[in-house]
């Protein structure tokens, strides 16, 4: 049986996934639509390019950490050891880019940040570290 933990866990995942293709589909859409009124103010300029290749990158690199997070729920869901750890290293991957919100904190960024400690927490507990298989 699944701990409530682990399910509340699976649920953020798929949550902070579906924002996470959200922005990115929006970075891909705002990068095109600034590489194309750039173009018309600056014709001849590598600018229009250089914003297509950067909200296409963004917003592709956002779309794919979030499919990444996605499969951690499902990983997680299932209770399988591969989704224990891919969660706890985007957990840890997070609380990297975190480390910027003790300069300039933010309610939802804190919030962030101490998710990502209770979940890296919580997953290395060892009585919840051999329910997975």
């Amino acid at each position: 049986m699944r701990p409530l933990g682990v399910t509340l866990i699976a649920i953020w995942l798929w949550i902070r996934s579906a924002i996470g293709i959200l922005m990115g589909l929006g970075l891909l859409f705002v990068g095109g639509l600034a590489g194309k009124l750039s173009s018309m103010v600056s014709a001849g300029t590598a600018l229009p390019s250089f914003l297509l290749g950067l909200g296409a990158f963004l917003g592709l690199a956002v779309a794919s950490v979030s499919l990444l997070t996605a499969a951690a729920g499902i990983g997680v869901w299932l209770m399988k050891g591969w989704g224990r750890v891919l969660t706890i290293a985007l957990a840890a991957l997070s609380l990297l880019f975190s480390f910027r919100v003790l300069f300039h904190p933010h309610p939802f960024s804190l919030a962030k940040l101490v998710i990502d400690v209770c979940i890296i927490g919580y997953l290395m507990v060892p009585d919840v570290q051999a329910k997975f298989s």
